[in-house]
């Protein structure tokens, strides 16, 4: 569990107004949503290339079957390789959309426990909180965003190693079927 200083009196103050201002003015809440768009830009990017893929998939057919052996085996294996990692890069990115924030500890910095209880309840409780309690609360939830955007970071980077191999693949078997096809 994480802990906070106890505020008794003025005294304490300079002890607490650093971890407060870092606790409480932190961005960690910025990032899951920045890994969600790159994730969304993936799969945005994989399904492009897929389609694109399926337009020329004739071309693609024609350079497999009729320009011998060698190249329709290249051209097969080349195809295999990139239907594997575009699917790994979009699988990869929709897993890290999809991940929820960590369990945490009820807090009123969260939402879920914020709707859990009635206005007047929730005013309330919130008034009583002295400040050891709201900076403990603020760090549980700094410290689960910040695990889900972690998580979220390590899918989407791993994916985005997948396109960086697939686009070259990609953009040859485009280049092969234009003049082949």
């Amino acid at each position: 569990m994480i802990g906070a200083p106890a505020v008794n009196n003025r005294d304490d103050i300079p002890a607490v107004l650093g971890p407060a201002r870092l606790g409480y003015f932190t961005p960690v809440h910025d990032q899951p949503i920045l890994a969600d768009r790159k994730a969304m830009f993936i799969l945005g990017a994989s399904s492009l290339m897929a389609s694109v893929l399926l337009f020329f998939s004739q071309s693609l057919g024609t350079l497999a079957h009729s320009r011998g052996d060698a190249v329709g085996l290249v051209a097969v294996a080349a195809l295999v390789g990139l239907g594997v990692l575009v699917l790994s890069a979009a699988a990869m990115a929709y897993y890290a959309y999809t991940r929820p924030v960590p369990p945490m500890p009820p807090s009123f910095a969260w939402f879920r426990t914020i709707a859990d209880t009635s206005r007047d309840e929730y005013e309330l409780k919130v008034r009583a909180l002295d400040h050891a309690a709201a900076l403990r609360d603020i760090l549980h939830y700094n410290y689960s965003i910040a695990e889900q955007a972690t998580i979220k970071f390590r899918f989407v980077n791993r994916s985005l190693r997948c396109l960086r191999v697939a686009i070259p693949i990609w953009m040859l078997l485009l280049l092969a079927a234009a003049l082949c096809g």
